[in-house]
């Protein structure tokens, strides 16, 4: 069976879809007719820069917007929802209207609102435009892979296929098809004639090889239509070594013939995967996260195929920023040493837990890894505790003075509104962010989610939580007759079950707000913001230049010396103190005194035993120096 892998918006433009190239590249490995890959969000660019009439740029920054920072109103979903089945039925002005005023509601821009209103007049034309050239392509097979704001672009283009071409077939992957989203999407939208649930290797492998549809009926993971209901093959768990290296030639294909693709090609990053699932998740999953859904159990490549990755990649493709979308960076064997070792310019992206001490955070740097999401979520270790993060204040701190140092850009969250958060955890972290304005701001500070497979989600009585149904955004995104917006929401309202305890809901409010204020002027001010220090023979000089809480600078000798450097990067304040006391012959109450000195003024974070400098090193060297240095240090991990 002809196969044809479509990538719809809003995937990023400097991003080729791993999932379709993935799936592309078993055509070379496997027996079985072609698979081709379409990326119809270059197309869908294209398209609406010349509906606009903009500015090319102007546009690509607009539609960044809209399929990542607004992902959470469904603004890249409702854009294409008017061509469902169902929607026609009701006044297309009204619809509109009414997630106008949602948007508003929600403090959107009104620029982007418009864009995004004048968006939904495009996508008819544009969806029609793609189906018909896809029915064309005489291929007997259409799968599209939905995550994130991809579910209605990829229905939109479904139904005006089947409405070309009902005997072709249509089927849906991803994470908007796990289970049992999977089998909602079949119920709620009939021209579906098949879904992927989980991962989709075999899945595309049968589809290649099959005849007809009854030769996928047993296929692991696939739900076809069966007399009036569904016949639904459990899914397996694949071993991730089998996966091939991602074929990206068709986006460079459609990127070269982009009239404006130059404006992409700079920027392109290459995804590539080492690992499914996540080992953190599978010892105590995060309380929030829902992100791995069925797929949590964690398989790892041997960390010797990173670097052949790599170099498959850019030699073949000539771009050299790469981009891992593993859920977690491996713990060991992960490939990274080899990579610093092979000393080439490539850089790279991984999501990472941020008890990493300084030899682990060196050899990121020495490999190439410019860039990291650490699952940092709080600065207070009573939070991370109900968040079952596995790290304390303490661990995020240092991780975010190694990223300072050594150049990493660090893009984390903050997370407020959980349950059971106290006052004393959100008056904790104001107290703290005026020492830490030169170190990396959060990019957000949002409540705490309820996401489908999160503990939240499937034990919320555990938690003390009221599920209160789908998102307001989902009555915008499916409003057909009889849809079950449950069965295919991924977010939930939520609240506190009656008769919990909790802290005066005011007050709570009051200081969530204030902790969004005070890291609104965090990012302000953190250009400007310097405490670093440097190191002399037998002396330490401290340059602290934080707005509004800084001491200039200082040069500590002799003890202070010895103390202040035991303490970089982390240390034990007992072994601290008593190794200085020894060796210049200082009491140490005098010690303790100077370390309780040292965190009044922010210099030091003391978190039970142990203390940290949150200054940053300025060794004069480049980041690649440094990190050379860490990575032969034996500091605590």
């Amino acid at each position: 069976m002809k196969l044809v892998l479509v990538a719809p918006p809003w995937n990023s433009l400097y991003r080729p879809s791993i999932q379709i190239a993935t799936l592309a590249a078993l055509s070379t490995e496997e027996q079985g007719d072609p698979i081709s890959a379409v990326y119809g969000y270059l197309d869908w660019f294209e398209y609406a820069v010349g509906f606009l009439e903009c500015d090319p740029e102007q546009f690509a920054a607009v539609y960044d917007t809209i399929g990542e920072e607004l992902y959470g109103l469904g603004v890249g979903d409702w854009i294409f929802g008017g061509g469902l089945p169902g929607a026609g039925d009701a006044d297309e002005a009204s619809a509109t209207a009414e997630y106008g005023a949602f948007l508003r509601e929600q403090g959107v821009d009104e620029e982007i609102v418009a864009d995004v209103l004048r968006l939904r007049e495009a996508a008819p034309r544009f969806v029609a435009d793609l189906a018909e050239r896809l029915v064309d392509d005489g291929a007997e097979c259409f799968g599209f892979t939905t995550s994130f704001s991809q579910l209605v672009p990829s229905l939109a283009i479904a139904v005006a296929i089947k409405e070309r071409a009902p005997d072709r077939l249509v089927l849906l992957g991803g994470a908007n098809c796990d289970r049992p989203m999977g089998q909602a999407v079949m119920h709620a939208y009939p021209f579906v004639d098949a879904v992927v649930e989980g991962e989709g290797e075999q899945a595309v492998n049968a589809l290649t090889r099959a005849k007809s549809v009854d030769d996928l009926a047993a296929v692991p993971g696939i739900v076809l239509r069966h007399e009036d209901g569904l016949r639904t093959a459990l899914p397996s768990i694949q071993p991730v070594e089998s996966a091939p290296v991602p074929k990206y030639d068709a986006y460079f294909e459609r990127l070269e013939s982009l009239p404006w693709g130059d404006l992409i090609a700079p920027h392109v990053a290459l995804p590539f995967q080492m690992s499914r699932g996540c080992w953190w998740g599978e010892k105590l999953q995060c309380t929030f996260c829902g992100e791995n859904g069925s797929g949590m159990v964690y398989r790892s490549k041997p960390g010797s195929q990173l670097v052949d990755t790599l170099r498959t990649l850019t030699e073949r493709h000539g771009a050299f920023n790469t981009y891992a979308v593993d859920t977690i960076l491996a713990k060991n064997d992960n490939g990274l040493a080899a990579l610093a070792d092979a000393e080439v310019d490539i850089t790279t992206f991984f999501e990472v837990k941020a008890n990493l001490g300084p030899r682990e955070v060196g050899e990121l740097r020495a490999a190439g890894v410019t860039m990291v999401q650490p699952g940092i979520e709080s600065l207070s270790s009573g939070a991370l505790k109900l968040l079952r993060k596995g790290a304390t204040s303490w661990h995020n701190l240092r991780f975010l003075v190694l990223c300072q140092e050594l150049g990493i850009d660090a893009q984390w969250n903050l997370l407020s509104a959980m349950p059971d958060e106290s006052a004393e955890m959100l008056e904790e972290q104001l107290r703290l962010i005026p020492f830490i304005t030169h170190l990396a701001p959060p990019s957000t500070v949002s409540k705490v989610r309820v996401d489908r497979y999160s503990p939240y989600f499937e034990k919320p009585d555990e938690f003390g939580i009221e599920l209160r149904g789908p998102e307001k955004k989902y009555r915008f995104i499916h409003r057909g007759e009889g849809v079950d917006r449950t069965a295919l929401a991924y977010s939930f309202e939520h609240g506190q079950q009656a008769g919990k305890e909790r802290d005066d809901d005011a007050a709570m409010l009051a200081l969530r707000r204030r902790l969004g204020a005070r890291v609104g002027l965090w990012k302000k001010l953190h250009a400007q913001s310097r405490f670093s220090f440097r190191f002399g023979p037998n002396v330490t000089v401290v340059h602290d230049y934080r707005p509004h809480v800084g001491t200039g600078r200082t040069v500590l000798r002799g003890a202070d010396d010895l103390l202040f450097r035991s303490l970089v990067h982390g240390g034990r304040l007992m072994q601290a103190v008593g190794r200085v006391g020894e060796q210049t012959g200082t009491p140490e109450s005098r010690l303790h005194e100077r370390v309780s000195e040292w965190a009044a003024c922010g210099w030091v974070h003391l978190e039970g035993r142990r203390g940290l400098v949150l200054a940053v090193r300025d060794g004069m060297r480049d980041e690649l120096g440094r990190a050379a240095a860490l990575r032969g240090s034996d500091a605590e991990s």
